[in-house]
């Protein structure tokens, strides 16, 4: 995940320096991350959510989904439609297991990075 990562915010990085674009990672398609990506929604950044997932599943409701009570799309929900009203976002879906920086990066090619991991 972490070179995908490092491609992600590599991508752009000219026409981000030229537009002066803030770049946010978001780590975590959970409750944190789209609280996260929801409140920077209309605000003049470039976000890349990652997350193992595409969808968001809100699991204190599962047992009724199991007993019949409710359907499995009542309480899981695309990423992409839930955050459909951000503006510039990209949601990736990457799973990765360490985090860490290669030499030479430059940390004016990102500037926020927000963990929002969940428990597995």
């Amino acid at each position: 995940m972490l070179s995908f990562v490092r491609e992600l915010i590599f991508m752009n990085a000219e026409s981000v320096e030229r537009k002066k674009t803030p770049r946010i990672v978001i780590i975590g398609g959970g409750f944190g991350g789209l609280y996260a990506a929801k409140e920077l929604a209309n605000q003049p950044v470039q976000m890349i959510l990652l997350d193992r997932t595409n969808h968001h599943l809100f699991q204190p409701l599962l047992y009724q989904v199991a007993t019949a009570g409710l359907s499995p799309g009542d309480i899981a929900q695309p990423i992409r439609h839930i955050l459909k009203h951000a503006n510039h976002l990209e949601v990736v879906l990457a799973r990765g297991r360490r985090i860490g920086v290669r030499p030479g990066f430059d940390p004016g090619t990102l500037h926020e990075l927000i963990m929002a991991l969940e428990q597995a």
